[in-house]
């Protein structure tokens, strides 16, 4: 066995990260959204990812997909430790090693009592964009996405609010001279999904290599509201 087949890697053709690749991923998971039965008001953001895997995984649209996708996926270090649950996984079947990962957040909640979060400081938080800022779930890996589920269908309003949060974070997020929340150039692969859906990109300095972070806001319609 040589170095070649420990190390899982692929021939620039099979890359994982490419474009076509990342088209692939992103034009599923708004998709799959689309597809699916609209969350609850409170429904918990585990489930409704788990949901969103589900579709992904036994919905006949997606049979041709070469990925293995897990929901609440722990990575393990040597020892066998856990170093951190990516909300969502995939893996392309070809590799050995690389895979996308998605960290979901829930956005404009209003929880039991009336009480109303954005929860932009969540998404932009530890357990969020920071997730893949600190290294664990993106080491040296280019690209890797954030998912917001927007719970009362202010897509517009979330936009603006996560663009302000991100600017106002842009020295502990390692924001690269000129990045800021900006629409994808990826963006017309959502274009089968719900109206409202956001795809934007930010960009990262993490010293080791520079990561291209997607950020895709889904939605929550009433399925009256829903067009196909």
């Amino acid at each position: 066995m040589n170095s070649k087949t420990l190390i899982g890697s692929l021939e620039p053709k099979f890359n994982p990260f490419g474009e076509d690749y990342l088209v692939e991923i992103l034009a599923a998971m708004a998709l799959a959204w689309a597809r699916m039965k609209p969350p609850s008001p409170n429904e918990i953001e585990d489930r409704i990812t788990e949901r969103l895997a589900g579709r992904l995984a036994n919905d006949a649209q997606f049979a041709d997909l070469p990925y293995d996708i897990v929901p609440q996926y722990w990575l393990l270090g040597l020892n066998g430790e856990r170093l951190g649950r990516l909300d969502l996984r995939f893996k392309h079947r070809n590799s050995r090693r690389d895979y996308f990962a998605f960290e979901a957040k829930r956005l404009h909640v209003t929880y039991p009592g009336g009480r109303f979060s954005t929860e932009y400081p969540t998404y932009a938080g530890a357990n969020g964009m920071m997730a893949f800022i600190g290294g664990y779930y993106s080491k040296q890996l280019p690209a890797c996405g954030m998912l917001g589920y927007v719970m009362d269908n202010k897509p517009g309003r979330a936009w603006t609010g996560l663009e302000k949060r991100i600017e106002a974070r842009r020295i502990q997020l390692r924001l690269i001279t000129g990045s800021q929340l900006a629409r994808s150039t990826l963006s017309t692969t959502t274009s089968s999904g719900l109206r409202g859906t956001y795809l934007g990109e930010t960009q990262h300095d993490l010293g080791s290599h520079k990561l291209r972070l997607f950020h895709l806001l889904l939605p929550v319609m009433t399925s009256s509201r829903r067009h196909k």
